[in-house]
């Protein structure tokens, strides 16, 4: 039997990895933490193909996710339970090989088994999806509104984890009228930014509790602080830029929290996989699959949003 290099790690055999919004800030040089020469690819799904000696709970040729996300368990974040915030964590497609080939190495304990028959693309959705449940988790309740800030792949996740969670009206703002597209087709209301002004009454009568920025950029930080309510909340996501210059003495007088989101924990991650399997979230529409080969042009279709799909999956 094969085995693989390290004796609790498995060897997987990719059978599609998404193309996520971080790997376009290092495909374009603008990430501090994807330095060439890296393979990336952190979002996959495949089956097992080898096994380490002291590797169990799976065998060969289950069909897996894998939680990117390596915690430590020791640090002090870990003591707490807070493993998305190690203070010594790994990420495959960062710190170590991913997913953008036909094999990767992981540790065992990071592959959830999910159904043979599962749609491979599908199931390449727990990682995002579980970025997404994790944020709207942090301040969100049940009936109240939602603004969402970007109709990319985490901003109509978390607009479908919303509406799993019974938020009530949802909200998605973009430039992109056939992400927008995406957005109406999964439920929500699509605006350009430049439209919530004028429409924020009528659509949020009773104010905008939470808005939820899946960009990152100057301008979405700078419009969710002026348009969330007093005491309201905005959950940071996005990574689109280092820094930016904000409204600080705006958010003094109206008491407004700033809350950052980063990846999930291992329940948000399973929360994930088990509304993957259910059905609960959809494909179809917004994402597109091609083989691994047409990579670099996706990822150049996708970093010069000339794309009409929000997600593009590779398949080696």
């Amino acid at each position: 039997m094969r085995r693989a290099s390290a004796p609790r790690e498995a060897l997987v055999k990719v059978e599609s990895v998404g193309i996520c919004g971080s790997e376009l800030e290092g495909y374009l040089g603008h990430s501090s933490v994807r330095v060439p020469p890296l393979v990336m690819g952190h979002e996959f799904c495949g089956r097992i193909a080898a096994l380490g000696d002291q590797a169990s709970g799976l065998s060969i040729g289950d069909k897996v996710v894998v939680n990117p996300l390596i915690a430590c368990r020791a640090c002090a974040s870990c003591l707490r339970g807070d493993y998305n915030i190690c203070r010594n964590r790994q990420i495959v497609g960062i710190h170590r090989p991913g997913a953008f080939a036909d094999y990767v190495a992981v540790p065992v304990d990071s592959a959830i088994r999910v159904p043979q028959e599962m749609d491979a693309s599908l199931a390449s959705l727990a990682e995002p999806l579980a970025v997404a449940i994790h944020a709207v988790k942090l301040k969100c309740r049940p009936l109240d509104d939602l603004l969402i800030f970007g109709a990319g792949p985490i901003g109509l996740l978390c607009a479908a984890a919303a509406r799993q969670m019974g938020i009530g009206r949802i909200v998605v703002l973009d430039l992109q009228p056939a992400r927008l597209a995406h957005a109406e087709n999964m439920g929500a209301i699509g605006l350009s930014p430049r439209s919530i002004e004028e429409r924020r009454e009528a659509l949020f009568p009773r104010g905008i509790p939470v808005a939820v920025d899946c960009v990152g950029v100057q301008a979405t930080r700078e419009q969710a602080m002026n348009l969330v309510d007093p005491g309201g909340s905005v959950i940071m996501v996005g990574l689109g830029q280092g820094r930016s210059e904000l409204p600080m003495n705006h958010l003094v007088r109206q008491e407004i929290s700033l809350i950052g989101s980063y990846t999930y924990s291992p329940e948000d991650f399973r929360q994930a996989v088990d509304l993957l399997i259910r059905g609960d979230i959809a494909i179809e529409g917004w994402t597109e699959t091609r083989p691994l080969n047409e990579g670099p042009a996706a990822f150049r279709e996708l970093a010069e949003g000339i794309s009409r799909f929000s997600k593009i999956f590779l398949k080696p």
